[in-house]
């Protein structure tokens, strides 16, 4: 079992990563049946190059989220957990931005995804990138036991 394949626990620090990156698969090959299905051109460099970005997204989101799992169960240091969960969740927000995007424009259909408004992600854009450049440690970091950013 991997990150794709995992069924989503819904108290896990990571539920919402979760819940986006399979959104994020199931889109994409919804995508994939749609383009195949009505006969487009499958050897249009474009829409290869579309289908090689989106499916990438999704594999470097999968591959944080494992990530991400290996350090809350490792109980290292709070911080770098924090780090991982926010960076997860970070990825798997843009995988399923990118493949809601492509299915829109490969089909013309939008399927309705709830958004992020109760977890702004350029804020965790911030505290990661100052963290990684000033060494500078986000504020207020829950430990693993109380929950993770």
């Amino acid at each position: 079992m991997n990150a794709l394949t995992q069924p989503i626990a819904t108290a896990h620090p990571l539920a919402k990563t979760q819940h986006d990156l399979h959104n994020a698969r199931s889109l994409f090959d919804a995508t994939l049946g749609f383009v195949r299905q009505h006969d487009q051109p499958t050897d249009d460099p474009l829409l290869i190059s579309r289908f090689g970005d989106v499916h990438i997204r999704i594999e470097v989101a999968a591959a944080l989220l494992e990530r991400a799992e290996e350090f809350l169960a490792s109980h290292t240091d709070a911080i770098e957990i924090s780090i991982a969960v926010a960076e997860s969740h970070l990825a798997s927000a843009e995988a399923l931005s990118t493949a809601s995007n492509a299915e829109f424009e490969l089909t013309g259909l939008r399927t309705a995804l709830p958004g992020s408004l109760h977890d702004p992600l350029r804020w965790k854009l911030q505290l990661i990138g100052n963290f990684r450049l000033n060494g500078i440690h986000p504020p207020s970091f829950p430990t693993a036991a109380e929950g993770v950013v």
